[in-house]
């Protein structure tokens, strides 16, 4: 009996070493994404048509062909696109340059932002 709680808390101790790694590289990936957006917003402080407005990134959708969002750095608190940014780490890794590529539909993001119009328009009133 007490092999087997021994083996729970190990499993669970565990898990919760995957979880803080996954946070800890979802960290990392964002601190990346922070200095691209500085990076673009500071070119000579003139937005042009491949730029990010500011307080925005990129993301592209990859399933259906891609597609070009520029997603508010607002939606980082949501839960749903913290996990389509956790299995965009999964399938490509942390070493992306420009766009994070997500591998989801476009209609996936389209709601996110969506979802985010209508949070932001109740913030407001």
């Amino acid at each position: 009996m007490a092999e087997v709680t021994a083996r729970n808390r190990s499993s669970s101790s565990n898990k919760k070493k995957g979880l803080s790694g996954g946070i800890l590289k979802l960290k990392i990936l964002l601190e990346k994404l922070h200095k691209v957006v500085l990076l673009l917003v500071g070119k000579n402080n003139k937005p042009s048509s491949s730029s990010v407005k500011e307080g925005h990134f990129a993301v592209i959708a990859t399933v259906e062909g891609p597609k070009r969002f520029l997603v508010p750095l607002r939606c980082l608190r949501n839960s749903t696109f913290l996990s389509l940014l956790e299995r965009a780490a999964e399938e490509y890794g942390f070493d992306q340059h420009g766009a994070i590529t997500i591998p989801c539909n476009p209609s996936d993001i389209e709601t996110l932002l969506a979802h985010h119009q209508v949070e932001k328009e109740e913030d407001e009133k």
